[in-house]
């Protein structure tokens, strides 16, 4: 059983709730510019800069990499290497629930250590 499941099956969620929150997982992910900046790949003020320009109303339709690239702060490569990253960053069912407010942060940490004990026996 997966833990989506065993909150539906617990009654600490709903199907439609269980599904919005996936919904959201799927589509949810880290800004680029900040996996760029966690990888130690461009500096605050780089982030800043290329944020900056994407601001501009003949920028707003360029992408994060692609204005990275034309800046020559990161390289095609790179840019490419991130964007694979990114699709493995997406937050956590609970996470997305919690700040949802489906769910409290302590009724999502006991359900979690509940799910994780009746799942070592099997």
């Amino acid at each position: 059983m997966v833990f989506g499941e065993y909150l539906v099956e617990q009654n600490i969620i709903g199907e439609k709730d269980l599904a919005r929150a996936l919904e959201i997982q799927k589509t949810d992910r880290v800004p680029l510019g900040r996996l760029a900046l966690q990888n130690e790949l461009i500096s605050n003020k780089q982030l800043f800069r290329i944020l900056s320009r994407q601001r501009r109303p003949e920028e707003k339709n360029k992408s994060f990499g692609k204005l990275a690239v034309e800046m020559e702060y990161l390289t095609q490569d790179q840019v490419e290497t991130l964007l694979k990253r990114q699709t493995h960053t997406n937050r956590l069912l609970g996470e997305i629930l919690v700040s949802q407010g489906l769910v409290s942060q302590m009724d999502m940490i006991k359900a979690l250590k509940n799910f994780r004990s009746g799942n070592k026996s099997k």
